[in-house]
């Protein structure tokens, strides 16, 4: 049966509406076994098979394309550095008429979890080159959940200020189950912005991130991205583009607290209680994370 390549991007689409719904489930996933790279020899064969598949004889146009995605997404069964290479390529394809190919590739990518900051690192620079297609960057985002990759905290931030509203909440989602407690501080300013416009006093509140420096530039460095986010909000609002996300914003705003403090905050004074009784903890969540991200990009050399 032909399948247009419109409705194939509509169902991706589709599914990744419901994945970044701003309620986000509380069940655990079943652990999941230990991923490993497969052999170099498990590696080639698989690739052969893909260029033979890839190649999609005798079709045309729609069944040509979802005979390429069918291949890759065969090929990403094999955890293996040649498998990643094979798959960038492919989400690096130029042309409207490879975007299905490009999407399912950064799909794909999320797959190859034995290599984190190989795939992970691929699927970012792929989202950056094709920043401006909705479908991929949330598969993107999909993948990096998946995939457990820190290294990509500086550009979930940057998603978050994207102006398409679905890739916001897809981008917090992705921090909330990445538990990126680097991004604290500024979705503690995005709740504070969003109770202020709702006539809640939300005053107060500060988050210190200590990194071991001296002095009270790490106090300095939070609040100073607080402010430059919001200022960044506020002018997006003013040219009409914020509208629909400070109204509908707040319960994912919310959500993602909760998921990365494990509580829900009714006040100003709830916030500043628990944060002070877990600057330690806050900080050495933030070391271990940039810690782990360092690791996964080295990796990734």
């Amino acid at each position: 049966m032909k399948v247009s390549t419109s409705i194939l991007r509509l169902s991706l689409v589709c599914l990744l509406a419901l994945a970044v719904s701003p309620v986000f489930a509380d069940d655990a996933p079943a652990e999941a076994p230990v991923p490993v790279v497969d052999t170099d020899e498990v590696a080639k064969e698989a690739l052969a098979v893909f260029k033979d598949e890839y190649k999609a004889k005798g079709l045309r146009g729609d069944d040509k394309i979802a005979a390429r995605v069918y291949a890759a997404k065969r090929l990403a069964a094999v955890q293996h550095p040649d498998i990643v290479k094979q798959l960038t390529k492919l989400a690096r394809l130029g042309g409207k008429g490879n975007a299905d190919v490009r999407t399912a590739a950064v799909q794909y990518l999320g797959y190859q979890n034995a290599l984190p900051g190989l795939a992970g690192k691929s699927v970012v620079a792929a989202m950056q080159k094709n920043d401006k297609d909705e479908v991929l960057l949330l598969n993107g985002l999909q993948s990096i959940q998946a995939l457990g990759f820190h290294g990509a905290s500086e550009y979930l931030g940057d998603l978050m200020k994207h102006p398409s509203y679905s890739v916001k909440k897809a981008a917090m989602k992705a921090i909330a189950e990445l538990k990126d407690m680097r991004h604290v501080e500024v979705i503690f300013a995005l709740l504070k912005e969003i109770k202020a416009a709702q006539g809640d006093s939300w005053d107060g509140v500060s988050v210190t991130v200590d990194t071991g420096t001296a002095g009270d530039g790490d106090q300095k460095a939070a609040e100073a991205k607080g402010k430059a986010q919001l200022a960044k909000n506020k002018a997006k609002a003013g040219r009409g583009g914020g509208g629909r996300s400070q109204r509908d914003m707040g319960p994912v705003v919310e959500e993602v607290l909760k998921k990365l403090t494990g509580m829900e905050f009714k006040t100003s004074e709830d916030a500043r209680k628990w944060f002070d009784a877990n600057k330690t903890a806050i900080s050495d969540a933030v070391k271990e994370l940039d810690a782990l991200a360092k690791k996964q990009l080295q990796d990734a050399r």
